[in-house]
């Protein structure tokens, strides 16, 4: 059986009644991205079942008893406020970080991050309490970091935590 061009692929019944996608490689690429998944995997995992781990279930529980947490956590992208210092082409929302760290820490925490790039994990740790170590190889991007995590105001986060319960995703 020979392989079909892109081209062709799209040629018959669609998938998706109401979309013609566009012909040409730029058009077609870009047909293609726009059906990608856009989402990113946490993975939490701990070393055995001996090791100490921390879940704060009771902060990321809904406060209604009979619903259950949601497994997918719906945060929009990272808002453009959170750029001012610079770019970074993979920057993750504030948000996330935040949720993580009250998820998975306590105040006076030391959070480490092996690729730090822009910094939002020590961000979202300066302003929730915890302390933090990272490491980034690239001088622009650790530059960028000591910049946001030195802009940002400890104990800052807290307040600003909305309920992140189960209805929030």
């Amino acid at each position: 059986m020979r392989s079909r061009s892109p081209k062709e692929r799209f040629r018959g019944p669609h998938p998706h009644p109401r979309v013609r996608p566009p012909l040409g490689n730029i058009s077609l690429a870009l047909f293609q991205l726009a059906w990608a998944h856009a989402h990113e995997t946490i993975v939490w995992a701990r070393k055995g079942h001996r090791s100490r781990h921390t879940f704060n279930y009771d902060l990321i529980n809904s406060r209604d008893p009979s619903a259950q947490v949601s497994s997918v956590w719906r945060i929009p992208a990272t808002p453009r406020r959170e750029k001012r210092h610079g770019y970074h082409p993979t920057q993750k929302p504030l948000h996330l970080l935040r949720r993580a760290l009250l998820a998975s820490t306590h105040e006076g925490d030391l959070i480490f991050d092996p690729f730090c790039g822009s910094g939002t994990t020590g961000v979202a740790a300066k302003e929730l309490g915890r302390f933090f170590v990272g490491a980034e190889k690239e001088g622009e991007f650790a530059e960028l970091a000591g910049r946001r995590i030195e802009a940002a105001v400890r104990g800052q986060g807290l307040p600003q935590i909305p309920y992140l319960g189960a209805e929030d995703g």
